[in-house]
């Protein structure tokens, strides 16, 4: 029996096909050699054109159809209809027969949507009645949104114009109804692609400031108007002419963006990853500047472009809007006069019509609406901010006057709204007539993993992160309701990351920012010197508490003697704390913020009381009193209540009660009837920091050399990913060491996982035998991209002035799968001694600090030697990366 043939595919297809393809060759290369965004989507909007007429006319003909197309339409509608298709994009159609043809059309519709299909376009295809169409279009903000963007390409003019005039006048009775509706829609598109334009892994089309939020003003704009089209917009005076011309920059940018990201492809792709930025900004011939990466210098003008997208999507949605009669009416009635030109409702601050051009124009009168705006904790009504905005765009820069910088201070001394109306300023670029360093940073990338947002964004988000100290439970709201002027606080952070871009440390920088900063605003020497050194000094508590050995008096007291004072310590803490959760989500972890909490209040206890660590706390010395009771009354050997004497306080606060005396009952045991020392590794899981800590315990025969490379290797062949290690030797013969870990293998029963897993680990370590290579990983698209751009090498740097024992070793590099463990085991295989360790990993970067010195306890001065280690290092890191 013979098989069913395929059916042939049209000649007219496979002509349009090979036309496709021809077509977006030649337009490529167009493309290439320069030409703009909307001349490349035109080019593409014409072939498609082409191509589909083609297939329709050779159907037309084929069916004998047309008296039936003659009584049709044929609409291009959504991107596709407004001429701005990118080369790989779907095509949107819609047939739309009159009642008379309804029979007839079917037969057209499948060979066309088939013919299209199999000439190689994605397409997105219905047929339609007019009213039918109208109605889905109301109730849908998809299909309105692409509907108002609708386009005849060929039959009944009658009848697509009655379609879209149904459609028109329908929209403009439900304005209001559809404004709310797309504008939701497009903030669920923003949640889910990225709600910040700021984000370094933007979507050009659907994150914030994307193509989409130029669209949004388009169908805004045919809900209030009719129209759709920017320029009749302005004409119709619902978009400021100002803010046409931005954003036909920013669309002519976005649409070449989006062009090249579909020619370099070969496909529909709109995600601007990083590897990609570093291509274009290469391509497009951008070059570095000023300590600044040519990818940096790109991505600069990609925010610019967004952000002026942003600002006028925002500014035409709240335009169209319209509160009812009587909220307005409302909110004037019950309000109050703050003086004679501005007056507080309900929900919003205000100025008084008469008084409005005058203030909208006035630098000091706009800034003490702000404060007032700030004080009271209420909004800027919309036609106020309007007005503000439209006259501060077209006021010549220049120095603000003491007015002005009185009420700046005044605003910045307060939390209410203060993040909002700051970004408010730096969108009227009025912030950086105060903070003349905020210029530069508009926009800045950080090119690495670690930070999400840009500079400027950065440290407005940090001043916000403090600002809501105030509603968060902790001690960071006591410490924040403390500080009586909150000025410096949130000044500091405004500025602390300003430096950056620049070839010399961002630290160093900030400093002369601040100086600059306090020179402007007119600050005394005491109020500029503490600004000085909490921007210059803003990063030496994450790097005490995340890199160091807070049991450590040496570490605790020079931290200290940098700090100088109690109140020093407050706004530093402060400060340490904002800093990391405006870095992105999940950041500051809760072990992240415990020992930010655990070297403040050392530090505060030596300031106040001279107390060093080494003294433990009465809450430790409490919990070591109730452990030694259940250990007597176990009746075990002494040797257990010497170890649980010289357990550091992290060893004692963080377990329970139990399982530390099980884990010391468990230790001596064997020794009890004469055994040798057992090899022990216990985990618990800790819900305050979303981890499993893992406990070893051992006694070495000898120099305790590789043992934590063994134990390092032996979490890594068990998929664990080490958070943090820290080295603990009791009694100078026995290892304590505690590994806080993931484990992507937990299992429901994750006790029972958690005892195998330390079970096996303990095995490995005693084996004698090579531990087997850690379990191989998917890695995520973060990862993917570090090892595709490592802008960053690995660097290894030395610290002897520190501390008087050790040298302190720090490296930094892309963290993998096994890089501890491989770092380890160089440190082993070079006979350094390892006393302390501590890593921090966050995203694709490790940073791993460790206390060594050679076999006879000196430490490691001489240059081969240190030279030594460093190139072992860095060979060990680049073979994990391979």
């Amino acid at each position: 029996m013979s098989e069913p043939s395929t059916p042939l595919i049209e000649p007219v297809v496979l002509h349009a096909r090979q036309r496709l393809r021809d077509g977006r060759e030649k337009i490529r290369k167009r493309h290439d050699e320069g030409a703009t965004g909307p001349q490349i989507c035109a080019q593409i909007t014409e072939l498609f054109d082409r191509v589909i007429l083609e297939i329709w006319n050779d159907i037309v003909t084929k069916q004998n159809a047309r008296e039936t197309a003659s009584r049709l339409a044929l609409i291009a509608h959504g991107g596709y209809g407004r001429c701005d298709i990118a080369p790989y994009s779907d095509v949107d159609l819609m047939l739309v027969p009159t009642r008379s043809v309804a029979n007839a059309v079917q037969p057209l519709a499948s060979a066309l949507s088939r013919g299209i299909v199999d000439a190689g376009m994605q397409l997105g295809f219905s047929v339609r009645f007019p009213a039918e169409a109208c109605k889905l279009a109301w109730k849908d903000p998809v299909i309105f949104s692409s509907l108002t963007e609708s386009r005849l390409l060929c039959g009944s003019f009658h009848v697509y114009e009655s379609f879209f005039e149904t459609l028109r006048h329908g929209t403009m009775r439900r304005r209001n109804q559809l404004i709310e509706s797309v504008q939701e829609a497009r903030r669920e598109e923003r949640a889910k692609w990225g709600e910040t334009n700021y984000l370094l892994r933007p979507n050009v089309k659907r994150s914030r400031g994307g193509l989409r939020d130029l669209q949004l003003i388009r169908w805004i704009g045919f809900a209030c108007e009719g129209e759709t089209e920017l320029d009749r917009l302005v004409k119709l005076g619902s978009l400021p002419a100002g803010d046409y011309t931005r954003i036909r920059q920013a669309q002519a940018f976005l649409l070449r963006l989006r062009n090249e990201l579909h020619f370099a492809n070969g496909r529909s792709q709109d995600v601007l990853d990083r590897p990609t930025q570093m291509k274009i900004a290469e391509k497009w011939g951008y070059e570095p500047q000023e300590g600044r990466l040519a990818v940096e210098m790109f991505m600069q003008d990609y925010f610019e472009h967004t952000r002026n997208v942003r600002y006028a999507s925002a500014y035409v949605y709240a335009d169209a809007r319209r509160s009812s009669l009587i909220s307005r009416v409302f909110e004037r009635v019950v309000s109050r006069r703050v003086d004679e030109s501005i007056r507080v409702g309900p929900y919003h601050v205000w100025v008084v019509d008469r008084f409005l051009p005058s203030v909208a124009g006035n630098l000091s009168e706009v800034l003490r609406l702000m404060d007032v705006a700030n004080r009271y904790s209420r909004r800027i009504s919309h036609r106020t901010w309007q007005a503000i905005r439209l006259a501060m765009t077209n006021r010549p820069p220049g120095e603000p006057d003491a007015a002005a910088v009185r009420s700046f201070l005044s605003l910045m001394g307060r939390p209410g709204r203060l993040a909002e109306l700051i970004r408010q300023l730096h969108e009227l670029r009025v912030l950086e007539q105060f903070v003349p360093a905020m210029k530069r940073a508009r926009g800045l990338l950080q090119f690495n993993e670690y930070h999400k947002y840009t500079v400027d964004r950065h440290c407005i988000r940090a001043v916000e992160a403090a600002t809501q100290f105030e509603s968060k439970e902790g001690p960071a709201r006591e410490r924040y309701r403390r500080l009586g002027d909150k000025l410096m606080l949130h000044l500091s952070l405004l500025i602390h990351d300003l430096g950056k871009g620049f070839e010399e440390d961002h630290s160093n920088v900030g400093k002369r920012i601040a100086a600059e900063t306090a020179d402007v605003l007119g600050l005394d020497e005491a109020a500029s010197e503490t600004l000085q050194w909490l921007v210059h000094k803003h990063l030496i508590m994450h790097y005490a508490a995340f890199r160091h050995d807070l049991n450590d008096p040496q570490i605790i007291a020079k931290f200290a003697d940098d700090v100088g004072t109690v109140e020093r310590l407050e706004l530093l803490t402060l400060m340490s704390l904002a800093d990391l959760t405006a870095v992105g989500p999940d950041v500051l972890t809760d072990w992240k913020e415990d020992l930010i909490e655990e070297l403040y209040s050392r530090t505060k206890a030596y300031l106040e009381t001279g107390r060093l660590p080494g003294q433990l706390s009465p809450q430790a010395i409490r919990k070591r009193d109730e452990i030694e009771q259940l250990l007597s009354s176990r009746s075990v050997s002494p040797l257990a209540h010497e170890l649980l004497q010289q357990l550091p306080e992290p060893a004692l606060l963080r377990p329970t009660i139990e399982f530390t005396a099980n884990l010391l009952c468990e230790t001596v045991a064997p020794l009890a009837d004469g055994g040798t020392a057992p090899t022990i590794c216990r985990g618990r899981f800790d819900a305050s920091r979303g981890a499993i800590e893992y406990t070893v315990v051992m006694q070495p025969k000898a120099q305790p050399i590789g043992i934590f490379a063994r134990a390092t290797a032996a979490l890594a062949a068990c998929g664990l990913s080490i958070l943090k290690a820290e080295i603990t030797t009791l009694r100078d013969d026995w290892i304590w060491d505690t590994f806080l870990v993931e484990d992507q293998g937990s299992t429901a029963n994750q006790d029972e996982h958690i005892r195998e897993t330390g079970e096996r680990v303990a095995r490995m370590m005693t084996s004698g035998k090579p531990i087997p290579s850690q379990r191989k990983l998917w890695s995520s698209t973060v990862q993917s991209e570090a090892s595709k751009i490592k802008l960053q090498p690995a660097e290894v740097s030395f610290d002897n002035d520190t501390m008087d024992c050790y040298t302190i070793l720090l490296l930094f590099a892309y963290d993998r799968p096994g890089l501890l463990a491989s770092i380890s085991s160089v440190l082993a295989n070079l006979k350094i001694v390892l006393h302390f360790a501590k890593i921090d990993t966050h995203l694709d970067q490790a940073v791993d600090v460790f206390y060594i010195s050679e076999l006879d306890g000196t430490k490691i001065t001489a240059e081969e030697r240190l030279q030594q280690i460093r190139g072992a290092l860095l060979e060990a890191v680049d073979h994990v990366n391979e």
